[in-house]
Formats: C-alpha cells, sequence, structure tokens
C-alpha cells in the first residue's frame, strides 16, 4: 500500500507541471501535501511569467518562449517524477509570506 501511495503522491506532483492539470489539482486535491503546494505554486509562477512574456513579446520571441516553456515544465516533470529536489529558490523567495515582523 506504501508503494502505490508513494506512486501516486509522485505521480501528482509530475502533474502540476502539465498545462492546466496544477490548477485541477489544486481545487480537486483535499489534502496537499507541502511538495505538493510547492510545485503548484512552482507551475502557476512559470505559467504567468510565460504568459505575460509571450504577451509582449510574442511578435519576436514567440516560438523560442514557447520551447523554454516546455522545456522548463518537462524538465521539472521528469525532477519531480523521479523524486529529485525541485527547488526554484527566486520563486520561493519571491512568494515568500513578507508580513512576518
Amino acid at each position: 500500500m506504501s508503494d502505490n501511495n508513494t506512486v501516486n503522491t509522485r505521480t501528482k506532483n509530475a502533474l502540476c507541471y502539465i498545462p492546466l492539470a496544477a490548477i485541477f489539482i489544486h481545487f480537486t486535491e483535499t489534502e496537499k501535501t507541502d511538495d505538493l503546494k510547492k510545485h503548484i505554486k512552482y507551475w502557476i509562477t512559470i505559467f504567468i511569467a510565460y504568459s505575460i512574456l509571450s504577451v509582449f513579446l510574442s511578435w519576436i520571441f514567440w516560438g523560442l518562449l514557447f520551447v523554454l516553456y516546455i522545456g522548463l515544465s518537462w524538465f521539472l516533470w521528469f525532477k519531480a517524477y523521479n523524486w529529485e529536489d525541485v527547488e526554484i529558490s527566486f520563486i520561493d523567495n519571491l512568494l515568500s509570506d513578507k508580513s512576518k515582523k
């Protein structure tokens, strides 16, 4: 049973990097682990950055931005599925709680 749970956890973590799956998992999963929350946060941040950049730079770099987005998503999916530690400190610092005094 624990092996099945481990595979399910790895699969959920990896699915967060498939476009729009992170949003679906965010709203449907009742018990989110800290790792799952982190993967959801990373994908949403990467998707928003890609969307903003593609709107402003679409006429020049659309193909390059798309390839970078898909490549980064695939890389993070691969690491999440293989239980490698995924840490993007820039996103962690950007979205950390600044209200602590």
